[in-house]
């Protein structure tokens, strides 16, 4: 987090080191001619951790000190300047991934608040390392590998509440399909894996479509955010089954975050979908249909004249015959 403090109102000189956090190793600096910054990660510098139920909050204090001696004697009643600083980051959050992934990162800021980021992503393979690069065009029943980031913030875990798909952008749309609910996988081919650093969670589902005029499929994921530290958070539980949901976690948890993204398209139905376009295609295709139906009827027409021709040769040979000629005898 950093704080940027107009000069005139510390009423220091030029150096911008006479700033500095609780912990005095970690000094400010000239962000530019009228203003003095001074930056710290989260679990540096004296920073304190706090947590209530919607929001993590982050603590410091920048103290300023250079007393000077009072009319020209060994004495001063300046006071040290204390400026409190908190920075709250939101807990809850709504994360998205699709079968067809453009994948940015979901930035979350307020004004006066800090700002963390979570991201989903798709990757080729179950190793989790390289990002998915097909264009979100997958075959029917080919595993899907999900990862789900959370960035700059430290001592916080993250847990996938729950994952569904839809055939919308909507993560609301009536239209959906459960894959993970509770934090347990509901869908037989979904797998959630584990061994992962806190801040990476990961999940396999094999790719499917939805029946009926639904050409992609967008997956959207609810995400909990909890103190790593925090031993009864809703994080540290995982799977919660029907038995166990009455349970309710002693420690703190966020609310759901949600993010999409998408769409995911089976590859062979895309395939299809190229060959039969809709009419919605613009000029080029209108011209393509025109170009197609006249050469179709140029080729009809010479094979009509064509089969007109054989029958009228085949006619001709045959012609004496049908005419019936007969030999007679000469006389003289």
């Amino acid at each position: 987090m950093t704080l940027i403090m107009d000069r005139a109102l510390l009423e220091i000189d030029d150096n911008a080191r006479d700033v500095h956090f609780e912990d005095e190793s970690c000094v400010g600096y000239d962000h530019d001619s009228q203003h003095v910054a001074i930056t710290t990660m989260y679990n540096r510098c004296g920073t304190k951790q706090e947590q209530d139920k919607e929001n993590v909050i982050f603590t410091n204090k920048v103290t300023f000190y250079k007393p000077s001696p009072e009319n020209g004697t060994i004495i001063t009643r300046e006071h040290y300047l204390h400026i409190p600083v908190t920075c709250n980051l939101k807990r809850t959050q709504i994360l998205g991934e699709s079968f067809l992934p453009k994948t940015e990162q979901y930035v979350f800021h307020e004004e006066r608040y800090g700002e963390f980021s979570l991201r989903m992503e798709r990757y080729d393979s179950s190793n989790f390392q390289t990002p998915a690069n097909d264009s979100g065009r997958v075959t029917l029943g080919t595993p899907l590998y999900f990862g789900i980031h959370l960035a700059s913030v430290t001592n916080l875990t993250l847990l996938i509440e729950s994952c569904w798909a839809t055939g919308s952008s909507d993560p609301m749309d009536d239209h959906r399909y459960d894959i993970i609910e509770n934090g347990c996988a509901i869908d037989s081919t979904t797998y959630i894996h584990a061994g992962f650093p806190q801040t990476f969670k990961t999940f396999t589902i094999a790719a499917f479509a939805f029946i009926g005029e639904y050409d992609r499929v967008y997956v959207h994921c609810s995400i909990l955010i909890c103190d790593n530290n925090d031993s009864g958070s809703r994080c540290t539980q995982g799977c919660l089954s029907r038995s166990r949901r009455s349970l309710q976690p002693a420690g703190y948890r966020s609310k759901p975050h949600t993010i999409t993204s998408g769409p995911l398209s089976d590859a062979s139905r895309s395939s299809r979908a190229m060959l039969f376009d809709t009419a919605d295609g613009g000029p080029e295709y209108q011209d393509l249909l025109m170009t197609v139906a006249v050469s179709a009827l140029c080729v009809l027409f010479s094979l009509t004249v064509i089969m007109a021709l054989v029958i009228v040769r085949m006619c001709r040979h045959r012609r004496p015959e049908l005419i019936g000629y007969q030999r007679v005898d000469n006389t003289e």
